[in-house]
């Protein structure tokens, strides 16, 4: 069985760009599948059902 490493995420937003109001913005984490432990931003557009 693959161990989930666990990280550590900030909640600020870190990007370069501005924010947008039209996106709400979360981080994941997955494990790929040579087990490495991977972080990644996903935006969601605020009127997605």
């Amino acid at each position: 069985m693959i161990k989930k490493e666990e990280l550590v995420l900030t909640d600020e937003w870190d990007k370069t760009f501005p924010k947008s109001d039209k996106a709400d913005h979360g981080k994941v984490t997955f494990v790929n599948r040579y087990g490495i432990t991977l972080a990644a931003d996903l935006y969601i557009p605020k009127d997605a059902r």
